[in-house]
């Protein structure tokens, strides 16, 4: 009589974690687009994992996203940005006016730099309307939400 070889049970866990077999189902439009909802929702890359998570009963991870709060990060970001860019220019008007002091461009450079400076006020400015819209927004959203709380 000869023996087998017993199969390992790394090799045991390749087979079992190639995906094989298919599964087909049919959808109408409306139940396709509420499972594509649903899946946009969630951090997975892929509708498969997210159904195969669904159908085997394993935990869903959902993202919740504050809308408000996302335009509110990425306007952010971009005033960010032209700040940085701002300081940069005020940076180098202020190394030039500090290395030609007693030259007579120094009224030009100057004029640079309040030109400059007017824009980095403009854009506090900026700043300060964009957290209030912000602010009054939110403000908004969660007092009605509290308020569709109550009985």
């Amino acid at each position: 009589m000869q023996e087998v070889p017993a199969m390992s049970s790394d090799s045991n866990r390749q087979n079992e974690s190639k995906r094989t077999a298919w599964i087909h189902i049919r959808l109408t439009p409306t139940e396709a687009a509420k499972i594509n909802e649903r899946f946009r929702k969630t951090p997975y890359k892929d509708l498969s994992t997210y159904l195969r998570k669904v159908l085997l009963g394993k935990p869903v991870t959902v993202v919740a996203r504050n809308r408000s709060l996302d335009e509110f990060i990425q306007e952010m970001i971009l005033l960010k940005n032209e700040l940085s860019a701002i300081g940069n220019n005020l940076n180098q008007i202020a190394k030039k006016i500090n290395a030609y002091a007693t030259t007579p461009s120094m009224k030009l450079l100057m004029q640079s730099y309040q030109l400059v400076k007017e824009k980095v006020d403009t854009k506090i400015t900026g700043i300060r309307n964009k957290l209030n819209q912000f602010s009054d927004k939110w403000l908004l959203e969660s007092s009605a939400e509290e308020a569709s709380k109550e009985p």
